[in-house]
């Protein structure tokens, strides 16, 4: 697998106090927001957490949380974002997700660096 494009972590915890590394799959529309961001992480968020058995979360949507921040490109890090997973089985076939298919657990952060995630988070 090619080099990170950033990594994810959260200083509000929800299990994402390590780092993650992050690989950008595509843009998503969702309702009023044009700015949704598919990623796959790796480690994986353990699904059991959020009652997916043994399934575990490989791709999450981001969204800046704060306004004038952006993805697309991002130009100032850390970007504070909202992380969501995706309730439809394939999101990376679509190129609008419909708000009630996906659901927010966690907010985080975007760094540009493993180092300066954990410098932050640790």
């Amino acid at each position: 697998m090619s080099e990170p494009d950033f990594y994810l972590a959260s200083t509000e915890g929800y299990g994402m106090e390590k780092p993650r590394c992050c690989w950008r799959i595509k843009r998503l529309a969702s309702g009023q927001r044009d700015d949704l961001l598919l990623v796959r992480i790796e480690p994986p968020l353990l699904g059991q957490k959020y009652g997916l058995g043994g399934r575990d979360i490989e791709l999450v949507l981001l969204a800046p949380r704060h306004k004038g921040d952006s993805l697309f490109p991002i130009s100032q890090w850390p970007v504070d974002v909202h992380v969501a997973r995706s309730l439809v089985e394939d999101p990376e076939a679509l190129e609008n997700i419909d708000p009630k298919d996906m659901k927010v657990i966690a907010w985080a952060e975007l760094y540009r660096t493993e180092s300066d995630a954990r410098m932050k988070v640790m």
